[in-house]
Parts: structure tokens; C-alpha cells; sequence
């Protein structure tokens, strides 16, 4: 009975170590991929597609890796994801010309869509099932946890080293969370030989899209920070990165327990009004404190609304589909970070950084309006 509930075992404890480093590892290349393009003679344009392209084939991978967990196991996908990555990473140094760069970052989202997806997989397949909100919600802790710890460390990297470094701190990370995780043991479910493919999952529709309006906001903080901190005369832009990753932390302390004992609505809720209040501080900031004070009160309500999402995704979804279910939910990230990196930047190009993250206010409260619609019968 003790092993059924019992949450903080090794194999639980690694794949959250290698899904912080997969995120920090992938990342840090968001915020640098266009500077170097543009160093080589690229346009905007093209920088900018290096933070989009990969999505196109990330979002294929995770519809057909979703499927290929719950057949052949996420230990296999994870490992076969990390490969890919390492081995694109690497070809970073010799990609000396434009296209080059694009076309490695394109293959590069196969390896990110495959790896994600199975580590989220291989996390629902350990958690207890008593204990899903606080095992799936530390999960989801450490996927924003990455995303906000990458800037910092890239801007860094950046500001006193070289792209070349960069790729070596990457690559340092992912062929270590590699060998970690090859010494993960993960439960694999018993499927159905005549089972077809699926590419989504229908019960993690609706999460999925509420992910995806989740997302929109985060698209553009993740993409446009360091340009918006030009225009309010902030260098030190890494300050509002790490107030989220703080708030994150802190949301872990109290969002996974309250999902297992009252329910999503609790969390999800309050978290997305104080998602809108950071969004809504950060478009007045006039100086790092602000900044600062804003990403406070957004890491706080996403470090609780994306992990009670991806928990419900999971509690909703049959045991022998949960890795089509989590490749699904993640798809809606993966759109609403594009449409958040490019529809935004339309609103900004005719007005200015600080409507464009007002605007994005829009995206929350069409998720709240969603969200009461489909749960207004639950409890």
C-alpha cells in the first residue's frame, strides 16, 4: 500500500532533475537564436522564425510521440528525444550561415516535442493516483521553473561570454540529464495490440485550449521582455525572470495539495486573476521594481494554474491514453507561445510594448469565460 501512495521516490526525484535541465538546456536559445541571426547578416524575419520554426515540427512529434508512449514505453521516447537534441545542439557550432541555423532549429523541435512529451508521460505513469495534483503540479513546476531560470542564464551567458559558450553550457546539460535519465525505471501500461494511432486526445481538448490561452500572455513575456525593457530603459531585464521563478517555487508549497483536496477551481481561479494583475503591473512598469513586483504575481498564478491544468488533463484521460493526452496539452502550450510570439508582435507594431501585454489580458479573460462555461455544473 506504501509504494501506491508514495510520491518522492528516485525514478520521480530524476525525472523532475532532468525535466528542469531539458527546459534550461532547450530554452536558453530563445532569447539568443535571433541576436545570432541577425549577427550573421539575417533579417528580422528570419530572426524571428527562430523562435517559431521549431514549433511546426514540435507540434507534429508531440500528436505522434503522445501515441508511441503509450505503446512503446517514455523511457525509450525520452531517450530517443534527448539524442536528437544533443545531437542538433552540437551542430549549433559549424552552422555558420542562416538557413543553417533554421533548418538545425527546425529538426531540433522534433527532439523537444518527443522529449517533453514523454517526460510528462513518464510522470503521470509514476505519481499516485490519489496524488495527482501534487505530483503532476511539482511536475509543472519544473517546466515554468526552466523557462524562467533559461533567460537568465542565456542573457548572462551572453552579456560576458559568446554564443559558442552558450551552446557548451547546453550541451553540458542535456548529455548529463541524459546519462540521469537513462537510469530511470518507468511503468509502462498494457496496450491493446489492434489499438490505432491517435494523434489527440479528446478528453484533453479543453484543457489543452485553456492551456493555449494560458500561454498567449506568457508568448509574449518570454519573446518581447528584452526589447520591452529598451523601451522603459531597463537593462537588467533578467530581474522580472527570476521574481517568476520565485513565485513559482512558492506556488508548489500549498496549489498541489489544494487541487487533491478541494478541487482545480480553487486553484485555477485565483491563479488566473493574478496572472491578469501581473500582466496588468508589468504594462505600467517604469522601472527593474516594477518588473520585478509584476513577475511576482504572474509566476505566482501560472506556478499554479499550468500544473492544476496539466493535472486535470491527466485525471481525465484513461490510463492507456495518457501519453496522447499529455502530447495534446502540451500542443496547446506550444501554440499559444507562438501565437503569443507573433500575433502579439502585430499589436506592438502598431501601438507600442506596453498595449501589447494589456492586450494579452484579452486571452484570460476568454479562458476564464471557458473555463466557468465547462465546469460551472463541477464542484
Amino acid at each position: 500500500m506504501e509504494s501506491k501512495t508514495k510520491l518522492w521516490t528516485k525514478d520521480y526525484v530524476f525525472l523532475l532533475i532532468g525535466s528542469i535541465f531539458l527546459y534550461v538546456g532547450f530554452m536558453v536559445f530563445m532569447p539568443t537564436l535571433p541576436t545570432q541571426i541577425i549577427k550573421l547578416g539575417g533579417s528580422q524575419v528570419e530572426a524571428s522564425l527562430a523562435v517559431g520554426v521549431f514549433s511546426v515540427v514540435a507540434l507534429l512529434m508531440r500528436s505522434i510521440s503522445g501515441s508511441w508512449n503509450d505503446r512503446f514505453g517514455s523511457k525509450v521516447l525520452i531517450l530517443i528525444g534527448f539524442l536528437i537534441l544533443i545531437a542538433t545542439t552540437a551542430s549549433f557550432y559549424v552552422s555558420t550561415v542562416v538557413l543553417a541555423l533554421l533548418a538545425v532549429r527546425f529538426i531540433q523541435g522534433a527532439g523537444w516535442g518527443i522529449s517533453t512529451t514523454s517526460i510528462a508521460t513518464g510522470v503521470s505513469a509514476i505519481v499516485p493516483p490519489n496524488r495527482t495534483g501534487e505530483g503532476i503540479g511539482f511536475y509543472g513546476l519544473t517546466t515554468a521553473l526552466g523557462m524562467s531560470l533559461a533567460p537568465v542564464v542565456a542573457i548572462l551567458i551572453m552579456n560576458y561570454f559568446s554564443f559558442n559558450t552558450l551552446i557548451t553550457f547546453a550541451l553540458v546539460i542535456l548529455v548529463a540529464t541524459f546519462l540521469l535519465l537513462s537510469q530511470v525505471r518507468i511503468k509502462q501500461e498494457k496496450i491493446k495490440k489492434s489499438g490505432k494511432m491517435k494523434l489527440f486526445e479528446k478528453t484533453a481538448l479543453l484543457p489543452a485550449f485553456l492551456c493555449l490561452l494560458m500561454a498567449i500572455p506568457l508568448g509574449g513575456i518570454q519573446t518581447f521582455m528584452m526589447v520591452y525593457g529598451t523601451e522603459i530603459h531597463v537593462e537588467n531585464t533578467w530581474i522580472y525572470f527570476l521574481g517568476q521563478a520565485i513565485t513559482i517555487l512558492l506556488s508548489r508549497l500549498f496549489a498541489g495539495r489544494l487541487y487533491d483536496t478541494k478541487g482545480h477551481f480553487v486553484v485555477v481561479v485565483p491563479g488566473v486573476f493574478a496572472m491578469m494583475l501581473g500582466i496588468l503591473l508589468l504594462s505600467f512598469a517604469t522601472g527593474a521594481w516594477m518588473l520585478f513586483l509584476a513577475a511576482l504575481a504572474f509566476g505566482l498564478g501560472y506556478g499554479m494554474t499550468q500544473p492544476a491544468l496539466q493535472a486535470l488533463t491527466v485525471d481525465r484521460a484513461a490510463p492507456e491514453n495518457k501519453g496522447a493526452a499529455n502530447g495534446t496539452f502540451l500542443s496547446g502550450m506550444d501554440i499559444g507561445m507562438a501565437i503569443g510570439s507573433f500575433g502579439l508582435s502585430i499589436v506592438a507594431t502598431y501601438s507600442n510594448y506596453a498595449i501589447m501585454y494589456r492586450s494579452a489580458i484579452l486571452a484570460l479573460l476568454v479562458f476564464l469565460v471557458i473555463y466557468f462555461f465547462a465546469f460551472r455544473k463541477s464542484k
